[in-house]
Formats: C-alpha cells, sequence, structure tokens
C-alpha cells in the first residue's frame, strides 16, 4: 500500500500566527497537527503535544506564543510512492507520528501513524498467508 492511497490534507497557517488561533483551527478541522509557513514555504509543523509540553505544561499565554516559538523542524518528508510501511519505519526511528507526504517535489498531504495502524489490517489481508505445520 502506497502513502498516496492514506494521506490526508494539510492544513498551513503563518509562522506569526498565535498558538490559541492555531488550536483554534485545529479544534474547527479535527486535525493534531498544522504546518507552519513563511513567504509561502513550509518552515516547520506544530502538533497538539508541543501545545500541551511548550504551552500548557509550562503555564505560558497561547495568545502571547507565536507558532513559530514552538513549532518543529526540519519537516520530515516521504514520497507519495513510497510504501507504508517504509513509513512505520521513517516514524519509528525518528519517533514522531506525522509525515509530509511530498510528491514532484509539493508537499501533497500528511501521513500519520492512527492511518498506518488503520489500514495494516487491509494490508494484511490482501497479502496471501502461508501457513506452515510443524512436524512433530
Amino acid at each position: 500500500m502506497r502513502v498516496k492511497e492514506i494521506m490526508h490534507h494539510v492544513v498551513k497557517i503563518p509562522f506569526w500566527s498565535s498558538v490559541s488561533e492555531a488550536a483554534r483551527i485545529m479544534d474547527e478541522k479535527s486535525i493534531g497537527s498544522v504546518l507552519i509557513e513563511e513567504n509561502g514555504r513550509v518552515i516547520g509543523i506544530m502538533t497538539e503535544k508541543d501545545i500541551l509540553r511548550k504551552i500548557v505544561a509550562k503555564g505560558k499565554n497561547p495568545d502571547k506564543v507565536k507558532v513559530k516559538d514552538i513549532m518543529n523542524d526540519p519537516v520530515i518528508t516521504i514520497d507519495a510512492n513510497e510504501d507504508i510501511l517504509e513509513a512505520s519505519k521513517i516514524m519509528d526511528e525518528k519517533r514522531i507520528r506525522r509525515l509530509i507526504v511530498v510528491e514532484n517535489g509539493q508537499i501533497a498531504g500528511k501521513i500519520t501513524a492512527n492511518s498506518i495502524s488503520r489500514n495494516l489490517k487491509y494490508m494484511i489481508v490482501r497479502e496471501p498467508q502461508v501457513y506452515t505445520r510443524m512436524e512433530y
């Protein structure tokens, strides 16, 4: 199964947006991350986890902190035609839950650990199962 078959759309917000603005957008769209953009170029990603650990846990005011101050960079990408098992391997190695999907040099979407997990059962069913009986 290819990454592009299960990718999601991405939402981009300007780097100068406040964390509270980003959180409102994430809530409205029921998403767990946003890409941070500066001058038409993606410079980072901010997730729910960033808000929790870098704002809430530290007692910071989300109205005063800008997304560029808590975003993660660089953004880790994967080609749209790559296999989802490769995506899973990269996520595991990098200890992340999201990869940005690139197709023809452009951002096409994102893939999440949840989307991989949900689709593995279909992938397993498609693969022929070979069972061998042990000899006694």
